[in-house]
């Protein structure tokens, strides 16, 4: 009789262990699926663009200082700066690392070198961030000046478009012409303490060559006693030479006098 009855009971528990058994698996599975919904939430980037563990920058009594979310509520980031935990809120407090977004320019932030436009009297400005202090910023404007501003007076603004370079065959200022004709013939140095070099004047282009041997060609242009030697792609670099009553020429590093045809 007891042994039937310790069959019953094991085979009541077996019987109950079974039952149990899907339950179990599929909470695993339940728990599985949870952490990798988790997981997923936590990549995603938010509406800021800002995702869990990102490295991001935030306000603090000493500045913009290098931080990592930690976590995520609307526009609140709880993140881990210099070993402290703490909350702080976009766009006031923190900002991403690297290139800002047009979003992050729409609400208020730039950083150094940004191109803006600032109110100022009444207007908009031109300019370019060169300083910053929390959330204002000192912004450089033309006429040499400067002035402070904060994110409700600026907007974004658009690179200043660079000089188009001069076309090749147009001279560097008016009244000038091209050195054809007018200035021929091979001129060199009588002793510099800059060292040797030699220019070749040839149909309007002027060959320059130092004494390691080295050639640069340019354009010779001319008006009474000037000359000036230039390279359309570098505008800001023209060399000047002045035309001496003796007929030698004096430039920048030393007097070349014609040596040849």
């Amino acid at each position: 009789m007891h042994r039937t009855s310790t069959w019953t009971c094991r085979a009541r528990d077996s019987l109950l262990l079974l039952a149990i058994i899907p339950s179990l698996l599929g909470a695993q599975a339940n728990a599985r699926g949870g952490a990798k919904q988790q997981g997923a939430a936590a990549s995603q980037a938010d509406a800021n663009g800002i995702r869990v563990g990102d490295a991001v920058e935030v306000l603090t009594g000493f500045g913009w200082t290098p931080a990592k979310v930690l976590a995520i509520s609307g526009n609140s980031y709880r993140v881990m700066t210099n070993g402290i935990a703490v909350t702080k809120d976009y766009p006031s407090e923190v900002r991403r690392v690297g290139g800002l977004t047009a979003r992050d320019h729409a609400a208020g932030q730039y950083v150094l070198g940004d191109n803006v436009q600032v109110h100022v009297q009444g207007q908009w400005m031109n300019g370019k961030v060169v300083a910053t202090s929390g959330n204002e910023y000192q912004v450089a404007v033309s006429g040499n000046r400067t002035t402070w501003a904060g994110p409700e007076n600026l907007r974004p603004g658009v690179a200043p478009a660079s000089p188009a370079a001069p076309k090749a065959g147009a001279p560097p200022r008016p009244g000038m012409v091209s050195c054809a004709g007018k200035i021929e013939g091979r001129y060199a140095t009588t002793g510099s303490a800059m060292g040797s070099f030699t220019i070749r004047f040839r149909s309007g282009t002027a060959t320059m060559t130092d004494a390691g041997g080295n050639d640069e060609v340019f354009e010779c242009w001319t008006a009474g006693d000037r000359i000036i030697l230039r390279q359309p792609s570098h505008p800001n670099m023209d060399m000047s030479i002045d035309i001496n009553d003796d007929g030698s020429l004096q430039t920048p590093i030393g007097e070349i006098r014609k040596k040849g045809s």
